[in-house]
């Protein structure tokens, strides 16, 4: 913590410190002030979180300056000093919501008490905060998924910037891919937890079931470095991270939604370490490489769904097309082998583009002796919503319960209706909404609800309203 110590006596100064210290080794940092004008302009570059303000100083007393700082730095815990045991500066120092009163000279185990005090009440009121910014991240981003951006209200945090990881887990085993996700969020935020350089942060899955990080901090190198590691301790998992940073919530989340865009790049370009979004947006080959990839998670899901002519017909189209060819010999082989060893559970060493190609029918031919678990049926997946409307039916959990990529999922659907898959969810538990109401006249806004699938009311009331042009307690 930084420890702001205010008074005009340099050996006060000193002797405060070094009680401090002696209490506290090497786990604070200190600045100093020697009158009241010098302690407001060290609060307004430091902003510190604990300030000891002499009363009696020159230029600008203890209290005229706690009063000038407190809308500087409204988190710091001020400490009044005073060599008088006068209960006016007292009764002053409370009303300026100082938070003790300390007659000099500092006894130390009074000073300890204060400090230890104010270091629970530090932890406490930087946990509440942190649990309501990341409330409120999660909330935003899933209004703005669903809603639209302009529908979702993304508050500001402190005044640091913001960064944004990205994590991507490519695990046909689920049991595996569940553990990664939990192993990876536990272990970062537990980091963004013990480190007070992070102002603040939230961990979450966001609706494609991605692993999300978003952090409020001057210098992200620290933490960076800590997500590169933490991927690099799975070196035959394939991970991939994307990374970027903003001045606010709502250009946070347009990184989040370019990251989604350009995420299948991870398949040619080695993303193990954190993926600036900038940088990528910068390679030549990006457009090409982003087509080439398209087409080879095509291949991968038709092949998965047991789709035996259409991958036959699109292994055909590989072996003409001279532009993924000439892409072949640019790419990281050792980033699309793993993915492709991961997804196929078929070694590839190929080293070109025909003998690929083979590869990939032979992978694929091998995977067509087993059954497949689902085909794409737009009825089956019809039906499983209108039968679960009201649990998790997100894009990220049906397209895992019918062993497909998001991505791919979401394409497919709005390929076979016309429709996103997100408007015909929308569709359905609205039309069991107005249903519910229809026939229990009684029912309360919330039960409503949640009995449709929403935790939010106020989201599904928006919705309601944009879908029958009524209130749900005027329907």
């Amino acid at each position: 913590m930084f420890i702001l110590i205010a008074d005009d006596e340099k050996m006060i100064r000193l002797s405060l410190q070094s009680m401090l210290e002696e209490l506290y080794p090497h786990e604070h940092m200190y600045i100093h002030a020697s009158n009241g004008q010098a302690a407001i302009a060290q609060v307004e570059k430091f902003s510190p979180d604990i300030a000891f303000l002499d009363i009696r100083m020159p230029l600008m007393n203890g209290l005229e300056a706690l009063e000038a700082c407190r809308t500087l730095s409204p988190s710091t815990k001020w400490i009044i000093l005073s060599g008088y045991a006068d209960f006016e500066y007292a009764q002053k120092a409370i009303t300026l919501s100082a938070y003790s009163y300390l007659l000099k000279p500092v006894d130390l185990v009074t000073l300890k008490q204060v400090v230890d005090d104010i270091v629970v009440l530090k932890n406490q009121e930087k946990d509440h905060n942190n649990k309501l910014f990341a409330l409120d991240v999660i909330r935003s981003f899933n209004m703005a998924d669903q809603l639209g951006g302009e529908e979702a209200a993304f508050l500001s945090y402190g005044n640091d910037p913001y960064v944004l990881y990205q994590i991507y887990i490519d695990k046909q085993e689920k049991k595996r891919q569940h553990m990664l996700k939990h192993d990876l969020f536990c272990s970062i935020d537990s980091f963004c937890v013990k480190n007070s350089f992070i102002s603040y942060h939230a961990v979450f899955f966001n609706t494609n079931g991605e692993l999300c990080v978003i952090c409020s901090v001057k210098d992200p190198s620290h933490l960076t470095f800590f997500i590169n590691s933490q991927i690099r301790s799975y070196p035959r998992d394939m991970i991939s991270v994307f990374m970027g940073i903003a001045g606010s919530l709502w250009e946070i989340y347009e990184k989040s939604r370019k990251i989604s865009q350009l995420s299948e790049i991870r398949l040619v370009y080695d993303c193990r370490s954190a993926a600036e979004i900038e940088m990528l947006e910068q390679i030549p080959t990006l457009d090409k490489s982003l087509s080439f990839c398209e087409q080879i998670d095509c291949f991968i899901q038709n092949a998965l769904v047991g789709n035996k002519e259409t991958i036959r017909r699109q292994a055909a189209a590989f072996s003409q097309d001279k532009e993924m060819r000439d892409l072949f010999d640019c790419i990281c082989l050792d980033t699309l082998y793993l993915y492709l060893e991961e997804v196929l559970a078929h070694s590839f060493l190929a080293g070109t583009f025909p003998a690929f190609v083979g590869e990939l029918l032979e992978a694929a031919s091998e995977l067509s002796h087993n059954e497949p678990l689902w085909n794409f049926d737009i009825t089956v997946i019809k039906d499983f919503v209108h039968q679960n409307y009201g649990k998790d039916v997100s894009i990220a959990y049906v397209s895992e319960y019918f062993n497909l990529s998001p991505t791919y999922f979401s394409k497919l659907f709005h390929e076979k209706t016309g429709q996103k898959y997100i408007d015909f969810v929308t569709e359905v538990r609205m039309e069991n909404a107005k249903k519910l109401i229809r026939n229990n006249p009684r029912i309360s806004v919330k039960q409503t609800a949640e009995a449709v699938g929403y935790t939010s009311v106020r989201h599904f009331s928006k919705t309601f309203q944009k879908f029958t042009g009524m209130h749900p307690s005027d329907y």
